[in-house]
């Protein structure tokens, strides 16, 4: 007997085709089928099976009086779960997502669920070498690869005996395709192995017994604390110092609401924090902790979520995508460096963690805090403005000081004769720790060796012949010496003649972090060095190893990118070394001072968190900048007063909301065409909404030309961030119907964290 009737959202929908759907349960399937689980389904004229996820269950005759009056329906096929995955909340929060973030049903529920192709697995696939490893090095060295990606995959082939195809997917960014092309080739072999499902398996559990709490931290304890477990939302941002002690009062707050009976959500911006993290929290907690990353293998990852989903485990901690954990009795979330870009998702859907967040605890009654030495000037602007309660933490524990930072002026340098990427003033610093046996911290935003290779005769440039970008030089002893491009990953051997006039007289320029760890080695030989950027750090655990390195064998010195300034603590670092401050100001980019104050003040945070003083030298070319000399002093409130009368005179962030519309085609002419189009699209949807709007654009995008399409962009500014979602809701229909009739596409990102 048909009488039951489920509303389904198909899997992989197009926009256009992204609706609830309704089909009959078959009588077998009643008692079994529920609200949250996963379904195949007929769709379409040719009744092809797709998965579903039931959304709505009712009664046939509550159809009959409805839009499904006389409509003869189709039947389930089966059911593909036992039980709900997602519960009834997770469900109205993905359609809030959906209509949030402009993506699809599925899109949304993707980020709820710890990884739908694996779960339930208890094998995964794992490619290892199909040759011997000298014949893959004599590979490699042979120039036959034309891509970075293939070096990738065979060099951590040369690294691990097995790796699992997810993880080498997720490391590298390769396609199943890439990989079955290496497969082909007998480069690689595909195999099933037994997925390893601890992800605490290296981490030593150690007891610790609280400090006792300064008044500045008790304060905040006890303010978090008073409104916690009351059912409804509050939000603090923890304004303090770096090395304030902020870590002691998320803890003191975490178990105030485990006392509760409350579950709480810790992130934190990197997968490389996430280890001293995990490491502080689980010696608090214990058994309660669980973790949840993308480079935790799927069955580890599915186990911690379903850990979590059970309510086992009541204290999660992660970066981004934690905060979608299923967690039913939340009482906190809390934001470790909330002004850190990667809480902003590159990839549809373009979530930023905080807004999901502060939803979450809006919908669950509980208590957000958002915390941060140098916090984003939207956040802060709430904080003084609206409703935003303000925790302040002005001093380190124990009477520790602030480290005294020096601003090195590089043109002085150069014009004195030092031609050398350390000042004089750096390389005493430098020499004066390793004698001492303190560590130093050398950071420059910039990874591979040099920034690019020019011919000084014609003035050629080589470039990516992808994207418009110039290549960047690496050096390997294992691989040889090679160019590639960040971007798309194209490589090449580095040519010892200019390409276009033939001349010799061919050098390589800039540096990078790779160049700096050379540098070190030749001006300071009897120093140990270790180097921590995306090139060292694809491994599963090589954050960790790194970072364990570094503390247990007390490295002299560490060069890295701005991954090295990010909330690390190690007792013996007393120098930290900033190469190049201002090449942050020359991007494109409303937020380039913002981020530079950060970026500096972060990283300066590292150093004299132990017994011993700290000190900073930051080397610039630009000496008069307000966000660097702001840094310099530690001031966020100067910096501040600066940075948001800027804001409102350009009318940016808090002032109003920005859509951005990124075209792109592999035909630079349609795809400028296309951008043309979207423009009067979006004037047409404003006028209909007489709501105040600026439109930019249609103009290149900064990097004009990424993995062989060129890029357009359309910038739309709006202060009513409902309307602007209307809007863009409205234009996002008009794409999905339009794009790739041109051969152009269109990716549309809210309030974007970068603008290139």
């Amino acid at each position: 007997m048909e009488s039951l009737i489920a509303s389904v959202f198909v899997a992989d929908a197009t926009r256009i085709y992204d609706k609830e759907y309704s089909y009959f349960v078959p009588e077998i399937m009643h008692a079994d089928i529920k609200i949250g689980m996963r379904v195949s389904v007929p769709f379409g004229s040719g009744n092809s099976l797709r998965e579903a996820m039931v959304y709505r269950l009712f009664e046939k005759e509550e159809a009959e009086y409805g839009s499904l009056s006389g409509v003869k329906l189709k039947q389930i096929a089966k059911l593909l779960d036992g039980d709900p995955i997602l519960d009834p909340f997770m469900l109205e929060f993905a359609l809030w997502i959906k209509d949030r973030y402009i993506c699809t049903f599925y899109d949304a529920i993707r980020c709820l669920l710890p990884s739908p192709s694996h779960i339930n697995s208890k094998y995964v696939k794992a490619a290892c070498l199909a040759m011997p490893a000298g014949n893959i090095i004599e590979l490699i060295n042979s120039e036959s690869l034309d891509r970075i990606q293939y070096v990738k995959v065979l060099e951590i082939l040369l690294e691990n005996e097995f790796t699992v195809v997810q993880d080498i997917k997720r490391y590298t960014g390769v396609s199943d395709s890439l990989l079955n092309t290496l497969k082909k080739r007998g480069y690689i072999d595909i195999v099933r192995v037994e997925v390893k499902r601890d992800p605490f398996a290296r981490i030593e559990n150690k007891p610790t017994v609280p400090p006792v709490p300064t008044d500045e931290q008790d304060r905040a304890i006890k303010a978090i604390t008073h409104e916690t477990g009351k059912g409804a939302f509050v939000e603090f941002l923890l304004h303090g110092v770096t090395g304030s002690g902020k870590t002691e009062v998320y803890l003191c707050a975490i178990k105030h609401a485990l006392d509760l009976g409350l579950q709480s959500i810790v992130l934190v911006p990197e997968i490389s924090l996430t280890p001293q993290t995990v490491d502080r929290f689980r010696s608090r907690f214990g058994e309660q902790v669980a973790l949840l990353h993308s480079r935790l293998s799927p069955g580890e990852r599915y186990d911690q979520w379903r850990l979590i989903k059970s309510g086992a485990r009541n204290v999660v901690i992660g970066p981004r995508s934690a905060v979608f954990a299923p967690v039913d009795n939340l009482g906190l979330i809390i934001i470790d460096e909330e002004h850190d870009g990667a809480y902003k998702s590159e990839v549809t859907p373009k979530y930023h963690a905080r807004e999901i967040a502060r939803e979450r605890c809006k919908r669950q009654g509980a208590v957000l805090v958002l915390g941060s030495a140098t916090p984003s000037v939207e956040t802060y602007y709430h904080a003084k403005e609206i409703k935003t309660k303000l925790l302040k933490l002005n001093e380190r524990p124990n009477n520790s000081q602030l480290p005294s930072v020096e601003l090195v002026d590089m043109r002085e340098e150069l014009s004195s004769g030092n031609r050398s990427i350390f000042s004089r003033r750096l390389s005493d610093e430098i020499d004066r720790n390793i004698k001492v046996a303190s560590q130093t911290m050398l950071m420059l935003n910039r990874r591979g060796h040099s920034s690019f290779i020019l011919c000084r005769r014609c003035g050629h440039v080589a470039k990516c012949r992808h994207c418009n970008v110039s290549l960047t030089v690496h050096m390997s002893v294992k691989t040889g010496d090679r160019l590639i491009c960040h971007y798309c990953g194209f490589t090449s051997g580095i040519p010892v003649k200019c390409p276009s006039c033939g001349s010799v007289n061919i050098r390589q320029f800039g540096a990078g972090t790779q160049k700096v760890e050379e540098e070190v080695l030749k001006s300071f030989p009897a120093a140990s060095v270790i180097r921590m950027d995306m090139d060292t750090t694809s491994g599963k655990n090589a954050h960790d190893e790194l970072l364990s390195r570094f503390r247990r064998d007390n490295i002299n010195i560490m060069v890295g990118t701005q991954m090295i300034a990010k909330g690390h603590d190690f007792p013996n670092v007393t120098l930290v070394g900033v190469l190049a401050a201002d090449s942050i100001l020359n991007i494109p980019d409303f937020r380039a001072s913002e981020r530079t104050f950060q970026l500096l003040t972060q990283v300066a945070g590292r150093a004299g968190r132990g017994a011993n003083p700290g000190r900073v030298v930051i080397q610039s070319y630009n000496m008069e900048d307000y966000s660097i000399n702001a840094a310099c002093r530690q001031d966020y409130e100067q910096f501040y007063s600066q940075e948001i009368n800027i804001r409102k005179q350009l009318d940016y962030p808090p002032f109003t909301n920005i859509a951005a519309l990124a075209i792109n085609s592999a035909d630079d002419g349609l795809a400028g065409e296309y951008a043309m189009k979207i423009k009067e699209k979006i004037s047409q949807v404003f006028k209909g909404y007489q709501e105040k709007y600026e439109l930019m654009g249609p103009g290149r995008s900064p990097i004009s030309k990424l993995n062989g399409r060129f890029r357009w962009r359309v910038i739309v500014k709006c202060g009513d961030m409902d309307k602007l979602i209307n809007a863009m809701q409205e234009t996002a229909g008009f794409i999905s119907k339009t794009a790739g009739k041109n051969g152009a596409s269109a990716v549309i990102d809210l309030n974007p964290y970068d603008m290139l």
